[in-house]
């Protein structure tokens, strides 16, 4: 029986080793990675600005981990003082982003376990200490993110500062690599789709390519579904939570 090919649709990883690759290959499923997002910096001076002033928030809210990886530049430019944050209530969606902050940042973050902003908007105004959170949240995002965390926990009675750090961009080498993957591989069988922006370019790219088949989609979080539903694609499962766990467990129910 041929072995099916799974396809990781995201953005790479800045280290040599991706987690959800390795996984899937501990448990002896072979998956291929296509980058599809390239990230773009931007509003330095304003995040800056504010990570300089830690008195004025009551921590940091991170929903990705660009939005780590944007504060962890500005970190190793302007050695900003970063035990100060330490001791602020910081929260980051899921385990990865919590992973990197703890590396690259060394801070402690609470709600790992949410697996979307709108669960971890509940752990925040969940937390014993809501009534003390006088300041704003620093709210680090991309300019494509939806308002659910500014508009949640303000609508609750808190305040979040919202600056847009990073911006998204297809992937230039995309249209090829996924060209040259079906030329050698066919359409793959599985593909995982980890963000909005992923299944949108790709989707403008292979509803162009001839298809014989039609793949099983899998979607990171309930934003990568509706997109994923919006393209009229296959979605098939979406990962419980958005960690190599929850993919591998995903993975296997569609082989």
């Amino acid at each position: 029986m041929k072995e099916k090919t799974v396809l990781l649709l995201k953005a790479a990883e800045d280290s040599s080793c991706d987690p959800y690759f390795e996984k899937l290959q501990e448990a002896g499923i072979t998956s291929i990675i296509i980058p599809t997002l390239e990230f773009i910096y931007i509003n330095d001076e304003i995040l800056e600005n504010c990570l300089l002033c830690p008195e004025n928030f009551c921590g940091i809210i991170f929903t990705s981990p660009r939005t780590v990886q944007a504060v962890h530049r500005i970190f190793d430019t302007t050695g900003f003082d970063i035990s100060k944050w330490q001791k602020k209530e910081n929260y980051a969606v899921g385990e990865a982003t919590s992973k990197l902050a703890a590396s690259l940042l060394e801070l402690d973050l609470l709600g790992e376990e949410a697996g979307s902003s709108e669960e971890l908007c509940k752990v925040i105004l969940s937390s014993a200490d809501c009534e003390k959170f006088v300041e704003p949240f620093l709210f680090p995002c991309s300019q494509k993110s939806k308002d659910t965390v500014p508009k949640t926990l303000t609508e609750s009675g808190l305040e979040v500062k919202k600056v847009i750090c990073y911006k998204t961009e297809c992937n230039s080498h995309l249209e090829e690599s996924l060209e040259k993957l079906i030329a050698e591989k066919g359409i793959p069988d599985i593909i995982v789709f980890f963000s909005p922006s992923g299944v949108e370019f790709s989707n403008k790219i292979m509803k162009f390519l001839e298809k014989t088949k039609e793949p099983q989609c899998i979607a990171i979080g309930p934003t990568t579904e509706q997109a994923i539903k919006n393209a009229k694609m296959n979605l098939c499962k979406v990962a419980e939570k958005p960690n190599p766990d929850s993919v591998l467990k995903a993975v296997k129910s569609l082989l």
